[in-house]
């Protein structure tokens, strides 16, 4: 009697990594680059900095607490159980990943660093196409019409 082996397809995206190790990586390079390359912006740039990476953590905590109240895992490594469409989640279908993507930038600002800012476009794409894609085929699989009918109606980013 020989044994079936079935392989189960796991319940969640096949993102690269997780966004907030991504982000981290990037501000690393980012400062690295910066040290190696010194060319700044000037620090009349600072204020706005400091006002993207606020408004990041707070559209991160605002989000967050929407995936709390539908009792669903914000980190792509665990399964969804639900799809949020209220709040930010109105007008971008990854107000998370809009927020990452202000506070870097943020960040880049506030810290005077050319360098980091344009690794931003590389992170921009890592984002784009190795983590919201996978998501969108993991959720559209998941959910069916009720994700792909939120996707016709809510853009990806803005």
């Amino acid at each position: 009697m020989t044994e079936e082996k079935t392989e189960q397809k796991p319940d969640t995206p096949n993102v690269i990594m997780l966004p907030p190790i991504l982000i981290f990586l990037h501000v690393i390079a980012g400062i690295v680059l910066d040290f190696l390359f010194p060319v700044n912006f000037g620090h009349a740039w600072g204020w706005l900095g400091l006002v993207l990476l606020l408004t990041c953590f707070g559209i991160i905590a605002w989000a967050k607490k929407l995936f709390d109240i539908a009792g669903t895992p914000v980190p792509p490594n665990q399964p969804a159980t639900a799809i949020v469409t209220s709040g930010p989640y109105q007008y971008s279908r990854n107000p998370m990943y809009v927020a990452f993507m202000a506070g870097y930038i943020g960040l880049s600002l506030l810290a005077d660093a050319p360098a980091m800012l344009l690794l931003g476009f590389v992170l921009f794409y890592i984002l784009d196409q190795r983590v919201i894609v996978p998501e969108e085929n993991y959720l559209s699989e998941k959910f069916g019409t009720v994700y792909t009918d939120y996707k016709d109606e809510v853009r990806r980013w803005l």
